[in-house]
């Protein structure tokens, strides 16, 4: 008797017999492989910032490390705003230096383009 019902409740619950939804299979692949493409993007951007914030803190330690040197402390004390000054432009220097590497995503090129739609 289960075997009648089990068939009974089969046919009663299969659906309709129609042919697959390509279209949305293709919306859902293609979903599928922008989402895959942002995580590897979203991946390679917080490397970067890693490797740009040790970077920077591996200056700015050197930096201050050459500062503690008896003859840039009394050049500090004399004039601390030319000393200022040349922190900038390094600073500035080293984030132009970080900002201009190829992949690094922050080129006029990269922000431009998008993503490539390889």
């Amino acid at each position: 008797m289960t075997d009648a019902f089990d068939d009974f409740l089969a046919q009663a619950l299969d659906p309709a017999g129609r042919e697959p939804d390509r279209a949305f299979v293709a919306r859902v692949q293609a979903r599928i492989r922008l989402e895959e493409r942002i995580a590897l993007e979203r991946r390679s951007l917080l490397s970067g910032l890693a490797v740009q914030v040790l970077g920077i803190g591996v200056i700015a330690a050197a930096l201050w490390w050459l500062s503690r040197s008896p003859a840039i402390a009394s050049f500090a004390s004399e004039s601390p705003a030319v000393l200022l000054v040349a922190l900038l432009a390094a600073f500035s220097f080293v984030i132009v230096l970080f900002a201009s590497r190829p992949g690094s995503g922050t080129s006029r090129n990269d922000m431009k383009s998008g993503f490539s739609t390889t």
